[in-house]
């Protein structure tokens, strides 16, 4: 991507070093976002003239003093509000040596999703008690923060990608003053983004003014481990990532343990066991899964900027709204649960939309179904089997969800019926799908999640505003069974369940000479019929993974 970066100084009474610093920066012809932090005379003076000689410094003031860490802040909002990306934070006591900007930048550019930090290489006129300092406050960070990702927390040379560091600022406190620096970078750290440490040469120029106060400031930044030693137990229960992963590499979650609870109250206590049993287990990943929370958060605020305000989502979308969509999808695990085992009460159908749907099957014609992970098309299954419906065919890739099939096996026999594992679609897998749609079954295919391995496999289209990666299997499949295509979702609407049955084409043909054209025209139809059933139930697209970030996981 390209980077649209500009400066945040923040300012407060640093002396001489003052004008030396923002003429180093102006030469880069980037915006420079100061906020003068209640200075006095003479540093007011100073911004005031350098701000009336270059429009390129954007000057805010506080009329008193709040601290380094809300000067800082005000730059970053600023900045974003502004529609820049990334944002350089440089302290206006001129200790950095600015030469280091052009690398900062260009490690921006090749992980923009990451903090850039500065880890300094001080020179002679650094203190040599400053540097014991630092080091006491580094082992702290690295014991909150179960690493050493993080090699420098209180170098004020750093890029932030603004959404990510916004969005954080937005939703929870940060520390105003010194503390700021350390107290942002652990905490963007411990929401997965990833950190890239880069060195930039420090100096202090011996006009320098510093506010740092080593006993008052290192116990604060101590201080702060308290609140992060409390985070322990999940930091150990999910481990770290620098990158998202594909959905493919995810390592399923739950344990043999937890489904066998499942089964087990099921039988001793019934259908309330397990509805109360999935909400305990979507409490628990809601708190343990920061991966989870993070991907739904971003997709509800997706969807709220393309489509909303919605019925189901008014605002912009909350923790509270994360806690929902968990609790949704709680709730349709054990609906499928249930279906299966026989307990079909509270389970109905809308029997004007199945009507539809039963028409399609009794006409004799195979059809193939394009889905995704949205409702509960699993449950729609079983109460099909249990009506005596034959043929409904459900392809899923053999890596995935493979405990929950066991489970759901054991409550039912049944439930293997039909299921086709694949790990891609090949000639073998087309012919033998040929044969089944021939007899005028259907084929239930998920069209919103990528192949194991990506690449060529998939094309990417826009999806709630930006461009994501869909795999090309379900359609080139479509092409080779020439049989009508419709999208089908079974979805939580009012208290029951609806089908949402649409013609998507009365075959589906794909031209060779431009077949990655055509592929990627349907795969935008798709996406479009997505976005809408989205719009329309936003709680119920189950996708716990960065979607719009999963096509570039293998690159």
């Amino acid at each position: 991507m390209t980077l649209r970066a500009c400066f945040v100084l923040p300012v407060f009474d640093p002396g001489p070093a003052l004008t030396r610093t923002v003429s180093s920066l102006l030469p880069f012809g980037f915006p420079i976002y100061a906020t003068d932090d209640g200075s006095g005379p003479a540093a007011r003076a100073e911004l005031d003239r350098l701000a009336a000689a270059s429009p390129l410094l954007k000057l805010h003031r506080f009329p008193e003093n709040r601290g380094k860490g809300a000067a800082v802040m005000d730059g970053l909002r600023r900045a974003f509000a502004d529609g820049f990306s990334h944002a350089l934070q440089v302290d206006a006591d001129g200790q950095h040596d600015v030469a280091a900007v052009g690398a900062f930048l260009a490690l921006g550019e090749a992980h923009p999703e990451a903090v850039v930090s500065g880890v300094p290489r001080f020179d002679r006129t650094v203190p040599a008690s400053r540097k014991h300092w630092r080091r006491f406050a580094h082992l702290w960070v690295w014991v909150g923060t179960l690493s050493t990702d993080i090699q420098d927390s209180l170098c004020g040379f750093r890029l932030y990608p603004l959404a990510a560091t916004v969005r954080l600022m937005d939703r929870v406190p940060i520390r105003s003053r010194m503390a700021f620096d350390t107290d942002i970078i652990m905490r963007l750290h411990q929401e997965g983004v990833p950190v890239v440490n880069a060195p930039v040469d420090v100096t202090y120029p011996p006009d320098g003014v510093s506010h740092f106060r080593p006993w008052p400031d290192v116990l604060s930044i101590i201080a702060l481990q308290a609140g992060m030693l409390l985070r322990l137990p999940r930091l150990l229960l999910r481990g770290r990532r620098t990158r998202p992963e594909p959905w493919y590499r995810v390592r399923e979650r739950g344990t043999a343990l937890g489904f066998r609870l499942l089964l087990a109250l099921h039988r001793l206590l019934g259908p309330r066991a397990v509805r109360a049993l999935a909400e305990v287990l979507a409490a628990y990943f809601l708190l343990t899964s920061g991966r989870a929370r993070r991907a739904s958060l971003d997709y509800l605020t997706r969807l709220h900027a393309a489509c909303g305000p919605l019925p189901d989502l008014p605002g912009p979308p909350s923790g509270r709204d994360v806690r929902r969509h968990f609790r949704a999808f709680a709730r349709a695990t054990a609906d499928k649960f249930l279906a299966w085992s026989g307990h079909r009460q509270g389970l109905e159908l809308d029997p004007a939309d199945l009507e539809a749907f039963l028409a399609q099957r009794r006409s004799g014609r195979g059809a193939v179904f394009l889905s995704g992970h949205l409702g509960n098309l699993d449950m729609m299954r079983a109460l099909g089997v249990a009506e005596g419906l034959g043929g409904l065919n459900a392809l899923v890739y053999s890596e995935n969800a493979v405990r929950f099939h066991e489970v759901l096996r054991r409550a039912n026999p049944d439930f293997a019926l039909d299921l086709i594992q694949v790990s891609q679609v090949s000639p073998d897998l087309a012919i033998a799908l040929q044969e089944r749609v021939d007899r005028g079954e259907g084929l239930f295919i998920v069209a919103d999640r990528t192949p194991p391995g990506g690449g060529d496999r998939s094309v990417e289209v826009p999806f709630l505003g930006a461009p994501a990666a869909f795999p090309v299997g379900p359609f080139l499949l479509a092409h080779l069974l020439r049989c009508p295509v419709y999208t089908l979702f079974c979805v939580r609407e009012g208290g029951r369940y609806r089908v949402r049955l649409t013609p998507f084409a009365e075959r589906l043909d794909l031209d060779r000479p431009r077949r990655k054209a055509a592929v990627t025209g349907w795969a935008g139809r798709y996406a479009l019929a997505l976005e809408a059933q989205c719009r329309a139930t936003p709680l119920e697209w189950f996708n716990f993974f960065d979607f719009w970030c999963d096509h570039r996981s293998d690159a």
